[in-house]
Parts: structure tokens; sequence; C-alpha cells
């Protein structure tokens, strides 16, 4: 395919499609739609990279691709797949409706929609998706979607990405306002007034009717970029489900319509097409990672990356445990167990009641707020995780968020909350900031909602009338605070400061300093969190027990089944970060050692 084809069928890709259509109904033996899934295949496969991403500014009719969240999925449509219209000369036009909202038929021509044995009609699934939550700069794509890279750099050379973000929200296809803004001061609930003045997270547009952002149910205050609605052409009635991360690639539909002109249910439901399109799609896949840096084929990367990652591993291990004791006051063993928590995710659950792989840390003794400790850590995370979020647990933010999602009747919608997030998610909860006050009805709920998803990694969406539906979360939630925090943890950390005083801001820039370090990082946690570990060999398992219950007639009142269940999660994270793909007898002793140092200091303080 030469270059004026490659931009045709990216530019204008129904033309592809419409060629494709005519020439099967030139011949009867060839299967359109077949050849159209096949055709677009081959090309996005070969020329992914080349494929324009979604933006405010792309335009109608063209190919685009998005990473986004399913958020909402929404009823199956019909749609005219195949048609005639007809001339006033009886000329004939053969036509189809597939990966368009609007038939494309020439003026003077009208279809005639009594004819039952010329309408061919069929259903497409329908999504509603959003951002993904919390995605961090360095997973972005390159060109940001309101600047040219050129325009993404400030006088000092710094990337716009890498400067603090979480106080600004942006207005779909047009200028950000931060969260302080008075033009969002609409609302005269004093409490969301409180938390906006503070700086708190819970974005004003929940209780804001005159809001710009109403109904575009983004999850996160800090949430960027362009909402959209997918439309999938498959015969499996339910491929994707909510909170899955996809990649769509698709054909654009985006209709200059004023909300007036759309009618009132849709108007309801949904922001005109203008500023949430429509997107055909013509490649759909789900993705387990979205890190940049690695394939997303899965076979290549379980081959190449993999081995690749493997080479180098002890050398990056101890690369970030330096990093993090430098976050953690010089603390080796906090280090540690913030590296394991790193790694951690749900990897299988018995019985609906024990969730294996969570491995939630609670670091107690942090220093004060007006240190930057938290802001140090949150700023590491934010450059080496793929998705990370940090809520400050004040007695506002508890009573004025919407953390649980909320089905919405009147529009027939999912409202989104604080927690409707996808798998692999960083949560940071900062109890530095938390004073004395009280706790409203809302706020209590608030509190329960994040107390499960810590201890059963599940949360129950209020789809009313007193119904709930359980959703299964994998989300990592660190708590950073002085005392032992009300909510429930796996372990709980004092952080004990091997250095006098520790100018975290230092830190901070010191680590923007050096990308091609953070990049093996990224690609570390990436690599290590998806490998595939092996099932615990008769051997190990022998020692494992004997361990155990020698433990137990030693300590019989602390040595619990609880304490093997952690001992093995710890084990395996130990094993992980080491590059193991199966539990080792090392592994085993080094995750007792741990254990050891951390109950002696919560004896001793």
């Amino acid at each position: 395919m030469d270059v004026m084809e490659s931009e045709a069928w990216l530019s204008s890709p129904r033309t592809l499609v419409n060629s494709i259509f005519q020439s099967h109904r030139l011949n009867s033996d060839r299967d359109w739609e077949k050849e159209i899934t096949a055709e677009f295949g081959g090309l996005i496969s070969a020329n992914r990279h080349n494929i324009p991403w979604l933006t405010c500014d792309s335009k109608t009719g063209s190919l685009v691709r998005h990473y986004v969240m399913v958020q909402d999925i929404l009823d199956q449509e019909f749609y005219t797949k195949q048609y005639v219209a007809r001339s006033k000369d009886n000329e004939l036009l053969h036509g189809t409706g597939k990966y368009a909202d609007i038939l494309d038929t020439k003026q003077g021509y009208d279809v005639d929609w009594e004819d039952n044995s010329s309408i061919k009609r069929d259903t497409r699934l329908v999504y509603y998706c959003v951002p993904v939550p919390g995605r961090n700069f360095w997973t972005r794509p390159t060109i940001s979607m309101e600047t040219s890279r050129d325009e993404s750099r400030d006088s000092k050379g710094m990337s716009r990405d890498n400067r603090k973000r979480s106080n600004v929200v942006e207005v779909p296809c047009g200028k950000k306002r931060g969260v302080e803004s008075d033009e969002m001061d609409t609302t005269g609930d004093d409490e969301v007034k409180k938390a906006k003045n503070e700086g708190d997270v819970e974005n004003t547009e929940r209780g804001n009717d005159a809001s710009p952002f109403q109904g575009l149910n983004m999850v996160l205050p800090t949430d960027s970029g362009v909402c959209c609605i997918p439309l999938i052409y498959c015969e499996d009635t339910s491929p994707f489900k909510i909170n899955d991360i996809i990649e769509i690639t698709g054909i654009l539909e985006r209709l200059e319509l004023d909300a007036c002109e759309m009618d009132d249910e849709e108007s309801a439901r949904f922001p005109p097409s203008s500023i949430v399109p429509r997107v055909h799609c013509l490649d759909v896949r789900l993705r387990e990672h979205i890190n940049p840096l690695l394939s997303s084929d899965p076979v290549n990367f379980q081959q190449n990356e993999v081995a690749e990652l493997l080479e180098n591993v002890l050398q990056i291990r101890c690369e970030l445990l330096e990093v993090l004791k430098k976050c953690l006051s010089g603390d080796p063993v906090a280090a540690e167990y913030i590296l394991l928590h790193l790694l951690s995710h749900v990897y299988g659950r018995q019985d609906e009641v024990v969730t294996l792989g969570k491995f939630a840390v609670n670091l107690t003794k942090c220093p004060p707020k007006e240190t930057k400790f938290v802001e140090c850590l949150s700023t590491l995370f934010s450059s080496i995780c793929e998705k990370s979020f940090v809520y400050p647990l004040t007695i506002t933010n508890f009573n004025v968020s919407t953390m649980l999602p909320k089905k919405d009747y009147s529009a027939n919608r999912l409202r989104s909350g604080l927690l409707q997030i996808p798998k692999g998610m960083q949560i940071i909860l900062d109890e530095t900031v938390l004073e004395p006050g009280q706790l409203k009805p809302n706020g209590i709920e608030n509190l329960k909602s994040l107390g499960n998803l810590i201890s059963w990694q599940k949360l129950a969406y209020d789809f009313g009338f007193n119904y709930n539906i359980e959703f299964e979360c994998d989300a990592k939630v660190l708590i950073l605070g002085e005392g032992k925090s009300l909510l429930p943890s796996d372990v709980t950390v004092p952080l004990k400061a091997m250095e006098d005083s520790v100018d975290y801001e230092d830190v901070m820039r010191d680590l923007q300093n050096n990308q091609e370090m953070l990049d093996r990082f990224r690609k570390y946690l990436t690599v290590l969190r998806m490998i595939r570990y092996d099932q615990v060999s008769e051997e190990i398992q022998k020692k494992i027990e004997e361990d155990f219950v020698a433990e137990r007639k030693a300590n019989p009142k602390d040595v619990t089944g609880e304490t093997l269940h952690r001992s093995l999660v710890i084990a395996r994270l130990y094993g992980l970060s080491r590059g193991h793909i199966k539990l080792e007898i090392e592994d085993w002793n080094s995750a007792k050692t741990l254990e050891r140092d951390r109950i002696s200091r919560i004896s001793s303080s």
C-alpha cells in the first residue's frame, strides 16, 4: 500500500468500507462483512502506531484510536445494515449503514422503508466509556490532546505533564479550569464549597447541575480526555465488562448538534456527540496494561518482554529499593514492604470469601503534611505506576464524596463514583490531613465502602430499590498516617526514620531528572505484575507446613491461619520482586525475616 492509499483509509475509512460492500453486491460469493473485518484488521495491526489518537480536534469520518474504561453498558441499538435507495428515474443505489449513524444516500434518492425485501437490519452493542481513571502522564500519547509537541513544554523546557496536575480538570473540547475556580462555584452546598476551597478531591460537578462536566461521568476529578460511545459489531452479546480497559479503533462520528436539537430522552442521557462522540469500532481489544514502553501483544509480551526484564531484574530491584528508601526517610524495611505492595495484585478468589494476592499496607508514624512526605511518595507512584490516585482522608471529603456508582433510572445510565476504578489502580489514602470532626451518614457509608474495597476487593454498586450488584476489584491501597488507621489493612508498618531530616523536594527533583531509571521501574512493575507464576511445589509446601507447626507450638496465641496466609503472600511477592516465577525456599525465609522485623517494631512502639 502506497502513502496515498494509507492516508485514504485513515482519513476516509468509509470509502474503503463502501468499496468492499459494492464489490460484494456484484459478487454474491463474497462475504462483505468478513472481508471488511479482515481488511481493516490487517491494516490496523500493521499500522497501529500511525493511527491518530482521539482528541477534541479529531475530524468526523476519520479513523481514530483511544484507550478507555467501560463506565456503563447501554442498550443495544438497531441499525440499517443494507438498504436500496431509488431515484425519480428508478435508478437504484445500494448501500450499507454499517459503521455509520447516517445513511450515505445521494441527493434525489429516497429509501423505501416499507420494502422489507431491500432493507436488512441488525443490532450493535453500545457502551459508554471514559478516559482511563487515574491514568498517569507518562502513559499518555506523546502529543497531548490540546497542544502540539513543542507547545507542551514551558519556558524552562519542563514537560507540562511532569508538573503538578492534581488541581486541574478538563472542560470538554475547551479550556481547563481549576477545582478552585470561582466559575464552578454555582452550588449552594456549604460542604461542597468547603471541600473545593480546601483543595479536596471531590469534583463539584457531582452536586452542580450547571457544571459543564454534568453528564460526562468521569470517575476522578483529576481525569481529563475525551469520553466516547463505542459501537461494537460482533456476535458476542457481552464481550466486555464494566471497568474493563479497552483499546478501540474505529470511525469517528461527531455531529455538530446542540443539546436543544436532540430529543428530550437522548438529551437527558448524554451530552451531544460534538462533546461525547460515537466511534464505530473496527477493532476492539481488552488491555491488561497501558504501559507504552511494552508490547500490547500478549504473545510478544510473554516471549520477549519478560525475558528481557528478567536479565536485569536484580539490578532494577536494588535501584528501586534505594529510591523508595530516600522517599521513606532511609527506612529499608518500609522500602521492602512498599515494593511488595507495588507488585501486588489479586490473582484468585476462594469460596467467594478469601481474596488471594491483595496486600494493603498501613504505613504509620509518617512525617506531618508540612514535610511534603506524602507528595514525594505520590510523585514517585505517579511516575512509575500506570494508574494512581491520592485521596485526602478529611472529614469533609468523607461527607461530600460519591464513592459508589449509582443507577440513575430517569436517564437509564450508571452515574460514576470515585471507586469505579479499573484493575491495577494504585490508591494512596492520606490520613496525615485528618482532623477531628463528625461523619454524616454519607461519610459513614463511604468509610464502609473503602473498608470493603480493602478487605474483600469487592464493591456493591447502588441500583436502587434496596438492590445492589457486587463488582470485583483489584486495587492496591496504601494508607499513610501518624497512627494505626481505622481502615483495615493486610500489614501495619511503622516507619522508622534512619535520617534526621529529609528534603523531599530534592528527592522529587532528583527523581524526575533520571528518565532512563524511571523507564526501567515502569517496565519492572508492569512485567512482574503480569508474569505467569507457577504453583508451589510439594517440597516447598512441606517446608512451609513444618515451619508453621513449629511457630504455632512456640506461640499459639499470635500464630494463626491468617499469619500463614500473610506470610505466603509476602513470600510470593518477594520472589516476584527478584524475578522468580515459582516460590523458592529463600523467598519463604526472607518473608519470615521481614515479618519478624516488622512485628518487633510494632511490639516496641
